[in-house]
């Protein structure tokens, strides 16, 4: 039999709210029993239903709709993207170029913002010129902020049952399954209880309203003597008690220092360097062509002036010069071009872990050796699932007497099957300018199909020799944020780096058994 001393205070204010209500929803309760806020309601019930004191009669599964980070940035702003051109738009026609130099949003966002206008038949556009073809007060993006934004200002949440056809049918579009990291709604499934108050309840409920129990004993208490006439609440400890989040590695983290632990082990040295560098080494060392398309402005961050990085010495500078115009001994022919020196010192944020590897030869290396680095990258790029402006690189090189293509796929397979932990890849042939012959290493992603693992290659003598490696150098470059997306069972890329500490907090890594292997 449970007595009184075993009702908390939050189990005696749901009690008492069902006892004068009868029975009532999770909603109900959470909005009129009292309660301080909902996990006191929850950990109440909880507590109630494992006593029997309560009981559940029926069950709903309802939708809360709650902001994303997009969401809580448009609240932040007092408006939406669309609400801000509408308005930009009232006085008259105007271009997307004039709009966008309004920074309150980012360009991206602008340019959402008119193709969801354009889809909603709120504006047009005639050339360059933009017009409204709608009354904006009508619009569904400002119904959206009035029936939305505004009680999820003051609520947290809302039930997605109380909006209307048309808004829930753009806030359902703008809450995707994946990538919530950059979701503007985030809708959560929850169940809605239907509970009653238990005979025991009752009789619980009335023995504790004529006793005087303590929780907690405080000076108070003591110093009033209110003790000597009270009852102690006994301490269950079979009840659940409240999440608590501790601080943990960032699951990723967990990934990267895993692969960093796998390669030592394997007798591989690592490599370090700067995420700033220069063209030199970034593409120069490498036999890039300074006409490259991949040094232009939207594939490579270039630092302003004064972000210096240090100079090669001027003789490495000029053997690699010789190489780029005409081979010089290299056995190539060269690219036939006046190198620039000036151009070669410009300063970029790296675009590709094989810098190190160029900076790793050029510094006298061991023959025979191995080495690889863990390489923060920066490249322009889309985000999407699979692609995202930053990422990291496991790049690596072996040197050696008789390396060879064989020795370069063996390794490949190896980080396949134990650092993916694929099941299914595949190689085909690829280009490089500084690798022959070259292939791309492709994984079988079970929600995305085939996705490129990364490039790989023997390095070209027009390489190597500049560098003062006159031996075969085999060498990697392999995307490891598209390996961790198979090894921890993620579908989109933008998981790695979500805000979303709940998302986080479902990951699961066991990094003493996440590199695995193929079929483990």
């Amino acid at each position: 039999m449970t007595d009184e001393r075993d009702l908390h205070p939050l189990e005696k204010a749901l009690l008492a709210h069902l006892e004068v209500n009868g029975r009532s929803t999770d909603r109900r309760m959470i909005e009129e029993s009292g309660l301080p806020d909902e996990g006191s309601y929850r950990r109440a019930v909880e507590w109630l239903l494992s006593r029997g004191l309560v009981r559940e009669l029926a069950r709903e599964e309802r939708e809360l709709l709650q902001l994303g980070p997009l969401g809580l940035s448009n609240l932040e702003a007092g408006m939406t993207p669309e609400m801000a051109m509408m308005r930009h738009l009232s006085s008259g026609p105007s271009t997307l170029q004039e709009i966008q130099e309004d920074d309150t949003f980012d360009r991206g966002r602008w340019g959402s913002a008119f193709g969801a206008l354009t889809r909603s038949g709120t504006v047009s556009r005639e050339g360059d010129s933009i017009r409204l073809t709608a009354d904006p007060s009508h619009s569904v993006f400002q119904d959206i902020w009035e029936t939305v934004y505004v009680p999820l200002s003051e609520k947290g949440s809302i039930d997605m049952s109380d909006l209307s056809g048309d808004v829930e049918e753009l806030v359902r579009e703008r809450s995707p399954r994946r990538g919530r990291g950059r979701a503007e709604f985030v809708i959560v499934s929850v169940a809605d209880r239907t509970i009653e108050i238990t005979g025991e309840g009752l009789d619980a409920l009335s023995r504790a309203r004529s006793t005087v129990t303590i929780g907690a004993i405080t000076p108070s208490i003591l110093a009033d003597g209110s003790w000597r006439d009270a009852k102690f609440r006994r301490y269950s400890l079979d009840i659940p008690p409240s999440q608590i989040h501790t601080g943990r590695l960032h699951p990723y983290r967990q990934f990267l220092d895993t692969v960093r632990k796998r390669f030592i082990a394997l007798g591989f040295s690592e490599m370090r360097g700067s995420i700033a560098e220069n063209e030199f080494w970034n593409n120069d060392a490498l036999f890039m062509p300074q006409f490259h398309p991949a040094r232009d402005i939207h594939d490579v961050y270039y630092l302003e002036a004064g972000a210096g990085v240090p100079p090669p010495n001027e003789a490495l500078q000029a053997r690699v010069a010789a190489a780029h115009r005409d081979g010089s001994g290299t056995g190539g022919r060269g690219w036939g071009y006046d190198f620039s020196r000036s151009r070669s010192l410009q300063a970029i944020m790296r675009s590709q872990g094989t810098a190190l590897s160029a900076r790793t030869l050029a510094s006298d290396p061991d023959v025979p050796g191995k080495y690889f680095g863990i390489a923060r990258c920066f490249r322009y790029d889309q985000v999407d699932s699979t692609h995202l402006p930053d990422f990291f690189q496991v790049e690596g090189i072996v040197l050696g007497e008789d390396i060879n293509l064989r020795h370069l796929m063996g390794l490949l397979a190896l980080f396949a099957e134990e650092i993916a932990g694929a099941e299914d890849y595949k190689f085909l042939p690829g280009y490089f300018p500084f690798t022959e012959p070259s292939v791309e290493m492709h994984i079988l992603h079970p929600a995305l199909g085939w996705v490129e693992g990364g490039g790989a290659g023997l390095f070209r003598p027009e390489v190597c020799l500049p560098l003062g490696v006159e031996v075969p150098v085999i060498a990697w470059g392999l995307g490891l944020d598209r390996m961790a997306m198979l090894a921890m069972g993620l579908d989109d890329i933008r998981d790695l780096v979500t805000p979303d500490l709940a998302r986080l907090r479902s990951i699961r890594v066991r990094p003493d058994s996440l590199l695995t292997g193929k079929g483990e």
